[in-house]
């Protein structure tokens, strides 16, 4: 096995880093879109007769809109991943060389684990900002339970006329500590998990656990985010009340089982196409190197 992309230490172009991030990303999101739709479905609805369990929201979906409806709001949260995965990927590996280096000129010896996490949590932010619109415009068009499909354009349009650019970024404060704990918990875990197996019959579910493992412990948030995404008429700390008293302590894990279904695949897949591309990238650019 070849050596991780993003471990401790790692220097990567900044140009592969991108590449290679937008690549991951689109790759990723094709193999997730339908669980994406079922979790944020039930994430968004307190209906426990409709949205109460997986099969009784595929089974609304598909009986309501129809087979293709697994598939609502993909434009914009191809474009979403496409410039989170580029931005993630890019922010890391600049950071992880430059604080390496850091760590190297002044004899530090940080963990692994707190390295990966620091850097995570700050890539996480970058990637967040640059891609939220389009975040927020997914859920709102997946949201729609009607048959027919809200175009991009005109839910664009209708944010602009409701509430001006602003409107873009409803619960962006939400989403940003949220994805900044769980990409830092999930390069992490990563790390530190593909370490301890690296060279074994265990090393490929390492971006699997981290996955699964970060977004079970930044779930509440993600889910307020989701809510904030659709009403901006209440604050947070009012939001989360509202939940509380009208569902419980459960009410703040909705759509948790195919939140994960969804997580850990996604960022085993997103680190697996990151270091598959960063990996044939490098290649090409050592054999020109040499070849010069």
């Amino acid at each position: 096995m070849t050596e991780s992309s993003v471990r401790q230490g790692a220097e990567i172009p900044a140009y592969i880093s991108l590449v290679s991030g937008a690549f991951s990303g689109v790759i990723a999101r094709l193999f997730v879109a339908p669980v994406d739709v079922i979790k944020i479905r039930m994430q968004l609805q307190s209906n426990a007769r409709l949205y109460g369990t997986i099969t009784s929201t595929i089974s609304t979906i598909w009986k309501n809109e129809g087979f293709t409806a697994f598939w609502k709001g993909n434009v914009s949260a191809e474009i979403m991943y496409l410039i989170y995965g580029s931005a993630q990927f890019t922010s890391y590996s600049f950071l992880n060389t430059h604080l390496s280096r850091f760590e190297k000129k002044h004899s530090m010896n940080i963990p692994t684990a707190i390295h990966s996490l620091t850097i995570g949590a700050i890539a996480g932010c970058a990637a967040t900002c640059s891609s939220y619109p389009f975040d927020l415009l997914r859920t709102r068009l997946i949201s729609n339970e009607k048959p027919r499909f809200v175009s991009l354009y005109r839910e664009i349009k209708d944010i602009l006329v409701a509430s001006g650019c602003r409107g873009f970024f409803g619960g962006g404060f939400l989403s940003v500590l949220s994805v900044a704990l769980t990409t830092g918990f999930s390069f992490a875990g990563y790390n530190v998990l593909k370490g301890a197996t690296f060279g074994t019959i265990f090393e490929p579910t390492s971006g699997l656990i981290a996955g699964a493992l970060s977004k079970f412990l930044v779930y509440p948030l993600d889910l307020l985010k989701r809510r904030r995404q659709i009403t901006t008429s209440c604050t947070v700390s009012q939001a989360a009340v509202g939940i509380f008293q009208k569902e419980g302590l459960r009410g703040f894990y909705h759509g948790l089982i195919p939140s994960i279904v969804k997580s850990a695949p996604t960022t085993m897949l997103s680190l697996y196409f990151y270091e598959l591309a960063s990996g044939q990238l490098l290649r090409m650019e050592e054999s020109k190197r040499l070849n010069a």
